[in-house]
């Protein structure tokens, strides 16, 4: 993984190596749980970066090759769904029925069992979005919901702020959104930044896209987005490879910032 956080540019064909040796590793180790969280958040990671970015350029030149990439990168949503949730049911029997809501007793999750929760979150929300509104995988987005808000009373401050950044996103898509929703969004972002020393991209392009966007703020979008693109990429090495990606993706929103407000 070193390399690929050295020369973030080659990542895409270094994750899609290592997904697969992942992948042929669990097919030696198929009940091993740690090998399941790594299959979980290297495939989320993989699809979202690389997948759903090449997919969201596409649709809007060629929208049958644009849907079926979506469509590529929910198979594999729901294959890290399965990886994550299969590590949690091994470590806790009662995580289905807590997940499904058939069941009011909560799992004794620890400090260990953050990152497997938060990348089985990552990967439901991959999922419903690259679905394109499938009924099917709507209905479980509050999945996102519990698993993030779970993570988040173990440790707010994981990975740099990573969940405060998802819950941006996630607030503002909940199907029972809170009052003033802009604001608590807003409020995550600040909690992100803080967390990063402000050296993550992320939250900066998921506050633009998630708030600006359907609020039609034109000039705070940009402004986000310019402050993303002006972070110094190698201030934090963790944060190269997430960095890098998010950065492609704050330029490609500046370069069609007409097709979003109107």
């Amino acid at each position: 993984m070193t390399i690929l956080q050295q020369k973030p540019e080659w990542a895409k064909g270094g994750y899609h190596y290592y997904v697969g040796r992942i992948e042929k590793s669990l097919l030696k180790s198929p009940n091993d749980p740690v090998l399941l969280q790594k299959g979980c958040e290297a495939l989320t990671l993989y699809t979202f970066g690389f997948i759903m970015e090449e997919a969201d350029r596409l649709m809007r030149i060629d929208y049958n090759g644009g849907k079926e990439l979506y469509s590529q990168a929910n198979e594999h949503f729901n294959q890290a769904i399965q990886y994550g949730n299969k590590s949690l049911m091994l470590k806790f029997e009662k995580y289905n029925g807590w997940i499904s809501n058939q069941s009011d007793l909560t799992p004794k999750f620890n400090d260990e069992d953050v990152p497997n929760l938060f990348w089985t979150a990552a990967a439901y929300g991959g999922a419903i979005k690259s679905s394109r509104g499938n009924p099917e995988w709507v209905i479980l987005l509050p999945r996102v919901g519990q698993l993030l808000e779970t993570a988040l009373t173990i440790d707010s401050n994981w990975n740099k702020g990573a969940i405060y950044s998802a819950m941006i996103s996630y607030t503002m898509s909940r199907p029972d959104p809170p009052n003033k929703k802009e604001s608590i969004a807003e409020d995550f972002f600040k909690k992100a930044v803080i967390a990063s020393n402000g050296l993550d991209l992320g939250p900066y392009v998921t506050l633009a896209e998630s708030v600006m966007i359907p609020t039609q703020n034109r000039n705070e979008f940009t402004n986000l987005l310019y402050k993303a693109l002006n972070i110094d990429m190698k201030a934090d090495p963790d944060l190269a490879l997430a960095n890098q990606i998010n950065r492609n993706r704050a330029q490609w929103l500046m370069d069609n910032i007409d097709e979003f407000f109107y």
